[in-house]
């Protein structure tokens, strides 16, 4: 059985034990990735979450246990159903959506065909997409903006990226500390001791889809001018990426090495934001790849 069998027949099983019209999805998500999903249609909303079944489909191999798949599957639609509907009037509406537009990088190349579908903003080899925040319900989601979103606001694209601009450092404020503190200190520079590995990451607060706090005005030069030097960057996933004194990793290219190996050895494809190392010029305050 592949992912597509399997999602055929439990489509199936979970429409005729919910009573509920299913559908499956393959959404295209980031690096070229698409998933397989069941989306279970609730008579009384206009929402339908998406259930992905890579996971379930991963274990169902390792067990070979249809019926205990199949409760998993019904146990996490139980647990996290949306029967609240979505306000589509303040999404058409652009003076509401501004406030919680903001970016995430993603990697340029690996996302052509995204990428000619949304707004973005080249970055070195990377790209910013923009998102809107929205409530439905208790549950917090997020959407896409696509090039019809910005027709439909009669909007400049220029619009758009001024505005996430001004509100993702807001919204998913910056998280700085260092790599052996699972706490984290906060943006707060001061608060930075010194460690006998100089290693620090760079996220937000929620430590997801962080990896976009490294275009933060002012964040590298103030942590290259705590630090007085310039600063080596690896980027981790699109969660996060790690800071390095230069002087403290001079040997660029078994950095690059490691990058490259913990890409493919560790990394969910759909994480993977660039195999490429940077560099930030305390001097020149800029940003490069090396």
């Amino acid at each position: 059985m592949n992912i597509k069998d399997f999602a055929d027949r439990m489509k199936t099983v979970i429409s005729d034990t919910l009573k509920k019209e299913v559908r499956i999805v393959n959404p295209l998500k980031s690096n070229g990735v698409r998933l397989y999903g069941l989306s279970i249609v609730e008579p009384n909303s206009n929402t339908s979450p998406v259930i992905y079944l890579e996971t379930f489909f991963e274990r169902f191999l390792d067990a070979d246990n249809w019926a205990g798949t199949v409760k998993d599957i019904l146990e996490f639609y139980h647990n996290n159903r949306v029967e609240d509907s979505f306000d589509v009037k303040w999404f058409h509406d652009f003076s509401q959506v501004r406030e919680n537009l903001f970016y995430r990088l993603i990697n340029y190349e690996k996302n052509q065909e995204l990428l000619s579908m949304v707004p973005h903003t080249r970055f070195l080899d990377l790209a910013k997409i923009y998102y809107a925040d929205c409530q439905i319900g208790v549950t917090a989601g997020s959407i896409l903006i696509y090039h019809r979103h910005v027709k439909e606001w009669d909007i400049t694209e220029d619009e758009l990226i001024t505005a996430a601009e001004e509100n993702t450092p807001r919204l998913y404020p910056a998280n700085l500390h260092p790599i052996s503190d699972t706490l984290g200190l906060g943006d707060d520079i001061s608060l930075i001791p010194e460690m006998p590995v100089p290693m620090f990451v760079l996220s937000n607060i929620g430590n997801h889809n962080g990896a976009a706090a490294v275009c933060y005005k002012d964040i590298l030069d103030r942590f290259s001018q705590k630090v007085e030097d310039d600063l080596v960057i690896l980027p981790s996933s699109v969660h996060e990426t790690i800071l390095l004194p230069l002087r403290k990793s001079n040997n660029v290219e078994s950095l690059r090495e490691m990058v490259y190996d913990s890409n493919r050895t560790v990394l969910d494809q759909s994480e993977f934001l660039s195999d490429s190392v940077y560099l930030y010029s305390r001097k020149d305050r800029q940003l490069m790849i090396v």
